[in-house]
């Protein structure tokens, strides 16, 4: 019978190993590293800030040319609709956080944007948009929205024809 022998010097078996190994280390952290990148760009870039108007002029330096939504009451002697040409309308009035204290004003203009009818005075409007350098609050298209300004009286639960008495 023939003599066989057979050496390992151990380098092939334990290359192959530390490659596989290493290939997923780098995979992983190169998807973490995506994620975290996905998270903070979406968190950062397209957020859109929701600011009564007290708020926005305390903050109105960082706000400036952000996209924002402000919450305001309409002041009924300020709107103005004005149409220009057949295509092109200008939808202006100014919102505060309270009538009674009307000291911030905000200047609101939407273009191209029909007169709502819900648009009055003490009308609740939340606006979506940008205020320019001027401090003047440029509305998105179709960025406008209104509360109802109509008010509910309560209803008696007595008189209510499925009350249940106790």
């Amino acid at each position: 019978m023939a003599d066989t022998t057979w050496t390992n010097d151990g380098e092939e078996s334990l290359t192959g190993a530390k490659s596989n190994r290493l290939k997923y280390i780098v995979g992983g952290v190169l998807l973490l590293a995506a994620v975290v990148f996905l998270v903070v760009n979406a968190m950062t870039g397209s957020t859109q800030l929701y600011k009564t108007v007290n708020e926005f002029y305390a903050e109105q330096g960082r706000l400036t040319g952000r996209d924002l939504r402000i919450g305001g009451v309409v002041i009924g002697d300020s709107i103005q609709f004005t149409e220009i040409d057949a295509q092109t309308t200008r939808l202006e009035f100014d919102v505060v956080d309270d009538l009674n204290n009307p000291s911030p004003v905000l200047h609101i203009v939407a273009m191209n944007e029909p007169m709502p009818d819900l648009l009055q005075h003490e009308a609740q409007a939340l606006i979506e948009g940008r205020v320019d350098e001027n401090g003047v609050f440029m509305a998105n298209q179709g960025g406008l929205l209104l509360k109802c300004p109509t008010r509910y009286e309560e209803l008696d639960p007595a008189g209510h024809p499925d009350s249940v008495t106790q």
